[in-house]
């Protein structure tokens, strides 16, 4: 069984509070522990056309930086030479990280977040981008969860902001994380059944149309994942039937009323999964994730294309970025590991890589004609930060935090990262 990118649908900053032309942020995660050693990669990198990485790498994640470094010409080349740097119709997206379900909490509204998220979409167009993409997790908007109705007024208001702003809207509605989030998941994951579980899935999926109004829905994208997090034995996904049984169960008398439903899998996972949605399903389109680039993973992002193409279904990718702690391709196991790849991904020497990967996943994306791209980080459009022995030896949390200062002072100033800059580039 392949692993789960964990990190992927989460978001560890809570809200930019506007004061005056200040902006201040904190970080949160309920993580305490101290990160573990960066992971060595056993595949041995290739010595031909590798340009040396920058001095300022250290020497515990060299190893993985080299193959990195290696594995994104392979990447690149798969859209070389076939019109991939015409804008097209693709919408150019990330995440409103600020709006992610995991940071969701009583009294939501009472807060400032709403005024972060406003200002992230702004700052969003200005840089470019065509769209917005919210992770909206499931329970939220289960009228039987609790205070589900002030979730709902919070993420209306939200895409009211996308769509006065001219943006198309996609909302991923994926679990909430219980390692992340602090309302009550836990207990309500385990009274759920597969069934039980489709039908709540329903009515949510029904809330966000009627309510938000996206242009793309996305019910199931990385069944890998949302096993884990249900931690439930009878809600297994990672069973390809399972998964369209669940999917069926969804889309089940939903009223559409123009908002195209898709699924889909992440690059990790055997593309027969894919196959069979499309097969036995009523899908509007596939939405594939993208992280590790190992070869293993493009073959199956190639397969993956293919199949959407052969049954005329669209496709959009709701996340990517580039993953950072492992490189064989099978990401590491587990929600755990959530809170020390969103520490790694502040390091500011995997820039030149980042910019890369944006670079070589746009220009893939315009030449098949996805939909969207959209990918997950959009902190990092506005800061990075040094690393040092003792910010390596802080938390996550601290790390975090001192990460979400530099992109609140970003924010204020107008300034954009490398790959900020970048990303601007490519939406042009």
């Amino acid at each position: 069984m392949k692993q789960a990118v964990r990190y992927s649908m989460t978001a560890l900053v809570t809200a930019v509070v506007l004061a005056g032309c200040g902006v201040t942020t904190g970080g949160t995660s309920t993580s305490s522990t101290r990160a573990s050693s960066p992971s060595v990669p056993t595949t041995t990198p290739a010595t031909t056309t590798t340009v040396p990485a920058p001095p300022s790498v250290p020497a515990g994640y060299l190893g993985t930086y080299n193959v990195l470094q290696t594995q994104l010409p392979a990447f690149s080349a798969l859209s070389a030479g076939r019109g991939a740097t015409t804008p097209g119709s693709t919408v150019i997206s990330s995440a409103l990280e600020p709006a992610d379900g995991n940071v969701m909490r009583p009294g939501i509204l009472q807060t400032n977040s709403l005024d972060s998220s406003t200002t992230m979409v702004h700052r969003m167009k200005a840089i470019g981008e065509t769209g917005v993409t919210i992770q909206v997790s499931f329970p939220l908007l289960v009228p039987s969860f609790p205070d589900s109705a002030e979730y709902t007024t919070y993420y209306q208001d939200i895409a009211q902001v996308v769509h006065q702003e001219g943006m198309t809207l996609t909302v991923e509605e994926n679990p909430l994380f219980g390692n992340i989030s602090t309302l009550p998941v836990s207990s309500y994951y385990a009274g759920l059944t597969l069934q039980s579980y489709g039908v709540a899935d329903h009515q949510m999926a029904q809330t966000i149309i009627n309510d938000l109004h996206p242009a793309y829905l996305s019910i199931l994208t990385e069944p890998d994942t949302y096993t884990a997090v249900f931690h439930n034995p009878g809600i297994n996904l990672n069973s390809a039937a399972s998964g369209v049984q669940f999917v069926n169960t969804v889309m089940n008398g939903l009223q559409k009323d123009g908002t195209l439903v898709g699924a889909g899998t992440g690059t990790w996972t055997d593309p027969s999964y894919d196959q069979m949605m499309l097969a036995q399903t009523a899908i509007d389109y596939v939405d594939l994730h993208l992280y590790p680039i190992a070869q293993v993973d493009l073959n199956n992002m190639i397969r993956q294309v293919a199949a959407a193409a052969a049954t005329h279904k669209p496709l959009i990718m709701s996340e990517c970025w580039l993953y950072k702690e492992g490189t064989d391709g099978s990401p590491l196991d587990g929600p755990q590991a959530a809170p020390t790849e969103q520490k790694v991904g502040t390091y500011s020497f995997w820039e030149p890589l980042d910019e890369q990967f944006l670079t070589a996943v746009v220009h893939y994306a315009r030449a098949n004609e996805f939909l969207v791209v959209s990918p997950f980080s959009t902190l990092n459009f506005f800061a990075y930060q040094t690393f040092t022995p003792a910010l390596y030896a802080e938390t996550s949390t601290e790390v975090r935090s001192s990460f979400d200062h530099l992109v609140s002072a970003a924010m204020v100033s107008g300034q954009l990262s490398a790959v900020g800059q970048a990303y601007q580039r490519l939406a042009a």
